[in-house]
């Protein structure tokens, strides 16, 4: 830099349902989140969203499994709403989230997604 010159602002990124998700996952991973948790936490988010499991509702609106820009946008809206939603509650949590084992961790973590997606769905159409 010379002069009274500033550095750059790094460059902006448009947000999608991706990245979304992998702040969710790195939120989770924060605050000591391993093995399954990733999975299990998925699986209450969607419950608690849709009413279904993850395999009723890929089945039910035509979606491929594993592949989330396949489902309808309200669905994958949902999905991005909640997963930053979830995503800031778990940033508060860092630090707080304990317990003997993983599974104790992992099953707190869970709870929060859990609770999170329930606040959500208040505000869903469905």
């Amino acid at each position: 830099m010379i002069g009274d010159s500033q550095a750059l602002a790094p460059q902006r990124k448009r947000v999608d349902g991706a990245i979304v998700n992998k702040r969710f996952t790195q939120s989770i991973r924060d605050n000591g989140g391993a093995g399954d948790v990733f999975q299990r936490s998925v699986v209450e988010e969607t419950r608690e969203l849709f009413d279904c499991t993850v395999n009723e509702l890929y089945r039910e609106t035509g979606g491929k499994k594993g592949r989330r820009e396949t489902l309808p946008q309200a669905a994958q809206e949902a999905y991005m709403v909640n997963e930053s939603l979830a995503a800031n509650e778990l940033d508060r949590q860092i630090g707080t989230i304990g317990g003997d084992s993983q599974d104790e961790v992992n099953d707190q973590i869970v709870g929060s997604v859990r609770e999170t997606s329930k606040n959500t769905r208040r505000w869903l159409p469905w």
